[in-house]
């Protein structure tokens, strides 16, 4: 599995994922507090809370314009639906990804130059 990480303000949290019409989902579900999945049949995407302030430098954090960020990590099976995802008309907005590889952008600008998930690419 591979996971990119979303990054909103403080209200950003599983509800704004719940939120979402999840095209060509066949379930959605609560895996438990915090962790909310979204079953495409033979792939499948993982939303976790998590309270990454701690994981990032100094430097990573200037990147980030919110003043208390909170993080959701995007597990998926397929770059390919991760990015299906993403394009979505009525996927998040106002929020920032970071790629886990030194890549932490506005989401607008993360699908601009092509999502990339991979060390060098940003």
């Amino acid at each position: 599995m591979q996971w990119i990480i979303l990054i909103g303000d403080e209200n950003f949290d599983i509800s704004s994922i719940k939120a979402i019409e999840h095209y060509e989902s066949i379930n959605c579900y609560d895996v438990d507090e915090g962790r909310y999945c979204v079953d495409y049949g033979k792939d499948h995407i993982f939303y976790d809370l998590d309270n990454l302030t701690d994981d990032y430098e100094e430097d990573e954090l200037l990147k980030i314009p919110f003043k208390n960020p909170r993080f959701i990590v995007m597990v998926y099976t397929s770059k390919e639906l991760m990015k299906k995802i993403l394009q979505q008309d009525n996927y998040l907005r106002n929020i920032y990804v970071d790629n886990d590889h030194e890549c932490i952008l506005p989401i607008e600008k993360f699908i601009e130059i092509g999502m990339p998930v991979d060390w060098g690419k940003c």
